[in-house]
């Protein structure tokens, strides 16, 4: 058997591939980086977008048919839902009044001793939460028509109908 040991240039087998396999190593590296880059974008997007629909899901329950006649009602509306994440804080506040989302509570109608607020949370969402590099806030708000109760002069018990405003911020941290 005549090996070829003593000539120049020869490598084996594998040396002479060495540089044909340079290039398909640097193409792979290229296409998994390319594919993972592709897949975090995707759970990105598929987390932002689970949390829209949170949000949608959240305001349509509380909105129901647009109408709200009283703290009742709009608590049995929020008692309905059943979301763990994200966090939320929903509430109605006048339709005139400036909007605050770090500090909702201050912003939500109050009735006697309550607030037209609904919240899956007792954490408020702060400026550091909402500036933080994971965090993800989304916020809506939608025009409704409540129904406020009162007494005249008379001591006749009358009611009226008031534009408010359902807002609804929901986090993710």
């Amino acid at each position: 058997m005549f090996f070829q040991l003593n000539k120049k240039g020869y490598l084996g087998p594998i040396g002479d591939d060495l540089p044909s396999l340079i290039p398909l190593m640097f193409a792979l590296v290229i296409f998994f980086s390319s594919f993972y880059m592709t897949v975090n974008t995707y759970n990105d997007r598929t987390i932002d977008f689970e949390n829209d629909i949170a949000v949608v899901q959240i305001s349509a329950s509380l909105r129901g048919t647009g109408f709200v006649s009283s703290l009742t009602e709009f608590e049995k509306s929020c008692n309905a839902l059943n979301i763990r994440q994200p966090f939320f804080s929903a509430g109605l506040t006048e339709l005139d009044k400036e909007i605050n989302i770090f500090d909702l509570d201050s912003e939500y109608i109050p009735d006697g001793g309550n607030l037209f607020k609904c919240s899956n949370t007792n954490e408020t969402l702060t400026q550091e939460k909402a500036f933080s590099l994971n965090s993800k806030v989304v916020s809506r708000i939608y025009p409704l028509v409540m129904e406020k109760n009162f007494t005249d002069g008379r001591g006749n018990e009358k009611s009226i109908v008031i534009p408010v405003k359902l807002i609804v911020v929901a986090w993710k941290e």
